[in-house]
């Protein structure tokens, strides 16, 4: 196996949310703490760039949106990145009476759809859950109530402490998501028409394996999960067995995804938050991206759709935000 190596330094407290963008050949990632989105690429001249955009509000995962820009998670709900004018349009508000709460991982699926979980900031009460932003649900929606009937939240997959995950099987039969704190990993089968199935324990992590994080699936339906305090992501295959682990110079690793030209590297965001100062001064890449060349690939999912919101966006383009560079 190639040597996982740190691609960008980034000291980020709550490194989070790694996702592949095809169109633009670029790796973003988030810093939650900090409220900040990165962008990694390299060149035709294979040349590494950087991006960094600031924001307010805790933007926790991001997916490419098919009208252009991204769709991210906020602490607050969904709201829609345009890259090029560095503007953010709020789309749909979630959770408001819930205030120790904030929004975590998100990933899209097979059929163009937004997954994404809640967690108690507080990280004591089980007061989160899981929401699918249907993309094609109301496509004559056109008013804020309407938006807001966009976002469907999951109840059937329990009240969770701490969400992670969600992530999908590249045939789309297949739903995994986390319960961080208790250390387990459920899966449920999805139907033709996006019908979520009887959700089953499909791995539960030992104390010594740390907690698991965020995810993702493989061309052979194998599950790569991120250890928080367990330095390394593992592989599990179809039925919940342990194949291989990557080791990191880390403790705490956070999400992963496929990416690159032919999706054979794997992406791993890790953390520099909880860590002691002695803890950092003995592993100073906390915070950092890490990346390694496999054999294994992975693929990417549809962009997701905010069509059935651009009646709301207009309106809402007054109450526009200008990121800071």
């Amino acid at each position: 196996m190639n040597k996982v190596t740190c691609i960008w330094d980034a000291k980020a407290q709550l490194g989070e949310g790694a996702v592949w963008h095809e169109g633009e050949q670029a790796l973003f990632w988030v810093d939650i703490i900090n409220s900040k989105l990165h962008r990694y690429k390299v060149d035709k001249q294979r040349i590494e760039v950087h991006k960094t955009w600031a924001f307010s509000n805790n933007i926790s995962s991001v997916v490419p949106c098919a009208e252009g820009g991204l769709l991210a998670t906020f602490r607050d709900g969904v709201a829609h990145i345009n890259l090029k004018n560095s503007q953010v349009i709020p789309l749909c508000e979630l959770e408001k009476e819930l205030v120790d709460n904030r929004f975590n991982d998100g990933c899209a699926d097979t059929r163009g759809n937004y997954w994404f979980g809640s967690m108690d900031d507080k990280q004591t009460d089980a007061s989160g859950a899981f929401y699918r932003f249907n993309a094609h649900s109301n496509d004559n929606a056109d008013n804020d109530t309407d938006t807001n009937k966009q976002v469907e939240k999951l109840t059937q997959l329990g009240e969770i402490c701490i969400t992670n995950g969600p992530t999908f099987s590249q045939d789309g039969h297949w739903l995994y998501f986390t319960d961080t704190m208790a250390g387990k990993i459920f899966r449920a089968r999805l139907g033709d028409d996006g019908a979520i199935g009887k959700k089953e324990l499909h791995i539960h992590f030992t104390q010594d394996q740390g907690h698991p994080d965020g995810m993702c699936c493989d061309t052979q339906g194998h599950l790569w999960v991120c250890h928080w305090g367990g330095a390394r992501v593992s592989r599990f295959d179809s039925k919940g067995n342990l194949v291989s682990a990557i080791k990191l110079p880390v403790p705490n690793v956070t999400k992963c995804c496929f990416g690159g030209p032919n999706l054979n590297t794997l992406y791993i965001t890790t953390a520099a938050t909880g860590l002691s100062e002695a803890q950092l001064q003995e592993t100073p890449l906390a915070g950092g991206l890490f990346a390694i060349e496999l054999e294994q690939q992975g693929f990417v999912y549809p962009d997701v759709s905010m069509k059935t919101s651009e009646a709301k966006q207009a309106k809402q383009g007054k109450e526009s935000k200008e990121i800071q560079q």
